[in-house]
């Protein structure tokens, strides 16, 4: 059993942003509103916001066990269980072939249904997410390369 968890480094890099975009936010209504009750109003709301992403919603790990499971876990708590051999993984979506360079999701594709769904690994570190892609099969290392033949005119 391995197990992923997110990264301390990443979650006060998220911290201090959300704080910086409360405080611009607080500096901009301010000065078109005239208000301090309305531009610490609308701070808060984007502090706790960010704060809801980073410690609740991006606060997962993830478990992989030797019975062949994908346990997604938020506090010990697991809140999604997937059987790695029933879906096909990839770090691409399917509608797209092209991936952002900071983007780290994780796609499965149910072979039954052909339903996408992805898991949002931002949260682990660069060599963490490597390793997860790699024990679900979603770097295929061994295939072989497609050649296409061109024609030169």
């Amino acid at each position: 059993m391995k197990e992923y968890k997110g990264k301390l480094t990443t979650k006060l890099f998220w911290t201090v942003c959300g704080l910086c975009a409360g405080w611009f936010v607080l500096n901009l209504t301010a000065k078109f509103t005239h208000s301090s009750f309305i531009s610490i109003i609308a701070a808060v709301a984007v502090v706790l916001c960010v704060f809801y992403k980073v410690y609740y919603s991006d606060n997962i790990s993830l478990v992989l066990t030797d019975d062949k499971n994908l346990l997604i876990k938020r506090f010990g708590k697991i809140i999604k269980a997937l059987a790695i051999e029933q879906y096909d993984w990839s770090e691409y979506s399917k509608y797209s072939n092209t991936k952002n360079e900071e983007d780290q999701d994780i796609y499965y594709i149910s072979k039954e249904t052909g339903k996408e769904s992805c898991i949002d690994a931002s949260n682990l570190g660069g060599e963490d997410y490597e390793s997860l892609l790699s024990a679900l099969g979603a770097k295929n290392t061994n295939d072989t390369p497609i050649k296409v033949v061109t024609i030169k005119k």
